[in-house]
């Protein structure tokens, strides 16, 4: 889905140009990115949970930057990323723990009103959002380890969180097309959007997530 991809490209960027450049480069990556995807959300009238979140995440962090100059800016790039994907973490498991998963605004914008408060659209996107938080949560735990050795990064910081995010991603997939034929055919429209329509990683990386 197309709004799934703009919402975590803020993400990305900052993910990209951290290892590129700097932490504070990386932040202003982040910050530009999100005042782009939130500024179009806006205008589009369908302003998402993650939308909100990164500006709010990236505005704050590059103000905890300029307030304490930190000295060890080394240990803040190094933990960078993993702080990125915590905060992810953090988002989409509140969202499913607070009984609005962070999926159902994107699949909603598929889906006709009336299948938005059946069960089985609740108990889908339920799964498939609490999936993306185990990838990220993943993703997070390999950071971690990144960032206190400087052996195998590529493992740590490449294969093990896109790797996770590429199985939720297989799995959204599969759950959707799982929904759709089991839905009779005057309903498949609204079971089909019982989870976002999956954006490949592949697309993500160089532009992501249940």
């Amino acid at each position: 889905m197309t709004d799934l991809i703009w919402s975590f490209s803020p993400w990305l960027a900052f993910l990209a140009a951290t290892r590129i450049t700097s932490v504070y480069g990386g932040v202003a990556a982040g910050v530009a990115a999100a005042a782009i995807v939130t500024g179009r959300a806006v205008a589009r009238r369908r302003l998402h949970l993650l939308d909100a979140a990164g500006l709010c995440y990236f505005l704050a962090l590059g103000a905890v930057l300029v307030a304490t100059h930190p000295g060890h800016l080394e240990l803040w790039s190094r933990y960078a990323q993993a702080g990125s994907h915590a905060a992810l973490t953090v988002i989409v498991f509140g969202s499913v723990l607070v009984g609005h998963p962070f999926t159902e605004s994107y699949a909603r914008q598929a889906a006709p009103a009336a299948a938005w408060h059946t069960r089985q659209f609740h108990a889908i996107n339920q799964r498939i959002s609490a999936v993306w938080g185990l990838a990220f949560l993943a993703g997070t735990l390999s950071l971690i380890i990144a960032g206190s050795t400087g052996d195998r990064q590529v493992l740590l910081r490449i294969i093990v969180p896109f790797g996770a995010l590429y199985l939720a991603y297989r799995y959204t997939h599969k759950q959707t097309k799982r929904a759709k034929d089991a839905s009779p055919p005057d309903e498949a429209a609204a079971s089909g959007a019982s989870g976002p329509a999956p954006a490949s990683p592949s697309r993500q990386q160089t532009g992501h997530t249940a």
